[in-house]
């Protein structure tokens, strides 16, 4: 019963948020971290004390990041030509080239966010590409970060990561750009 006391505010701002990102036409809207874990019945070593959103879209939701939703929320805003970029990388480009660009806009924006969209989309097996997780104070993080909750646009977002999925390298680029097969239709 206390967790669900304690849950309870977070899932309530985030039926707030949906709510105010409509007029944003998102594309994707997904929870992650430890809220989506702890929905999923992965044992944290602490309760959730925020909301971790990654939303989709052209429209930046500055008014939604602005306003007090009585919790801590973390919105990370992703230009729907960012998100595909990463699964046309995930998709096309040689691991060591795909996770070099994951990793330097980590160091770019001190933000782990890029690679933890990339291991939400790859889903459990995002180890078996290359990516490792992070680590905390020197300890290998053992979190998992492909764990989230599509909250809008389900379809769209499945179809992403079926396209990030299907790798077919560097090789296959050029063929795919002959048959008008690259791009990421969505």
């Amino acid at each position: 019963m206390e967790n669900d006391t304690h849950l309870a505010p977070l899932l309530s701002a985030i039926e707030r948020i949906k709510a105010d990102l409509i007029d944003y036409h998102p594309k994707a809207l997904l929870l992650f971290g430890s809220l989506a874990r702890c929905l999923v019945g992965e044992p944290g070593d602490h309760l959730p004390n925020d909301v971790d959103l990654l939303v989709v879209t052209n429209n930046t939701p500055f008014l939604v990041m602005k306003t007090d939703y009585g919790c801590a929320v973390e919105l990370h805003s992703f230009p729907v030509n960012r998100i595909v970029d990463i699964a046309r990388s995930l998709r096309y480009d040689s691991r060591p080239v795909a996770l070099s660009k994951l990793y330097s806009r980590v160091l770019a924006k001190e933000h782990a966010i890029d690679v933890i969209a990339a291991a939400m989309m790859l889903g459990p097996a995002y180890g078996d590409f290359g990516i490792e997780q992070i680590e905390i104070n020197g300890i290998t993080d053992t979190r998992d970060y492909s764990i989230k909750r599509v909250l809008m646009g389900e379809a769209w977002w499945r179809h992403l990561c079926r396209y990030a999925c299907e790798r077919r390298g560097p090789l296959m680029r050029f063929t795919d750009k002959i048959v008008r097969n690259y791009d990421f239709e969505g």
